[in-house]
């Protein structure tokens, strides 16, 4: 069902790229476009099948790069770079079994990071601009627990507990709306894009087990790791008006 999505995107896209085109060539342009774009996002991850049924919802961040091609506009290139977390156990613990009168607050968060890249086609010009993207990268599922001061007051040690990553693949579509156009041109953007990260071993709240010897053991969960992202945000487009 999904790849149906993306090919009914993907047509209204090409779509829109064409007639795009077409009144571009009509008329004369008054901003002018460098080709470079920038992205910032408030991310959120829905994950599918067997990963669903142990995460429920992961929260991040993510921004990309674009530069599209001065000899066909529609046409570029992006990179993406995300982080999110699915979890997180706070606890004040002692600071040491000989310091325990001092206590300091322990975080355990289990997240992943997502990075990669691949073509973009988009429409230029317009109200509401569609694009689609395709991506080839790599996803690092990780937890890590820190110590800091009690109250927020800052981390002082860090430590990864459980870690995996591989290969990811996907693509995606979304859509920019400008709000202005000077010297740099500022669009809202939203859209959705699937991540085929394939299996991953990855940890869940109540899966780090203290023991009395203060050893750590871990439970980890092997399972197929994809999910769709949601995405909104803002979308800068450099350039100068003529």
């Amino acid at each position: 069902m999904r790849r149906s999505a993306l090919v009914v995107a993907f047509s209204i896209v090409a779509t829109n790229v064409a007639a795009a085109q077409i009144f571009e060539a009509e008329r004369r342009e008054t901003f002018s476009r460098s080709g470079w774009g920038v992205d910032v996002a408030f991310q959120v991850a829905q994950p599918v099948r067997e990963f669903a049924d142990n995460i429920d919802v992961a929260f991040g961040v993510g921004s990309s790069v674009r530069h599209h091609f001065s000899w066909f506009r529609p046409l570029g290139l992006r990179g993406d770079f995300a982080i999110m977390n699915y979890g997180n156990e706070r606890q004040d613990v002692p600071l040491s079994s000989t310091v325990n009168r001092v206590t300091v607050e322990m975080n355990t968060s289990n997240n992943v990071l997502l990075a990669g890249g691949g073509p973009e086609l988009a429409v230029m010009r317009g109200p509401v601009r569609p694009y689609v993207h395709g991506f080839l990268g790599y996803s690092y599922f990780f937890t890590e627990s820190s110590a800091g001061y009690e109250n927020g007051g800052g981390t002082f040690a860090r430590s990864t507990n459980f870690s995996d990553g591989g290969f990811a693949t996907g693509g995606g579509a979304g859509v920019r709306m400008p709000l202005r156009a000077r010297s740099t041109e500022i669009s809202i953007d939203g859209g959705a894009r699937f991540m085929r990260n394939g299996v991953r071993s990855y940890l869940s709240e109540g899966d780090v087990i203290d023991r009395a010897d203060g050893t750590l053991d871990f439970t980890p969960r092997t399972t197929n790791a994809d999910f769709w992202v949601y995405y909104l945000g803002i979308s800068l487009d450099f350039g100068r008006r003529r």
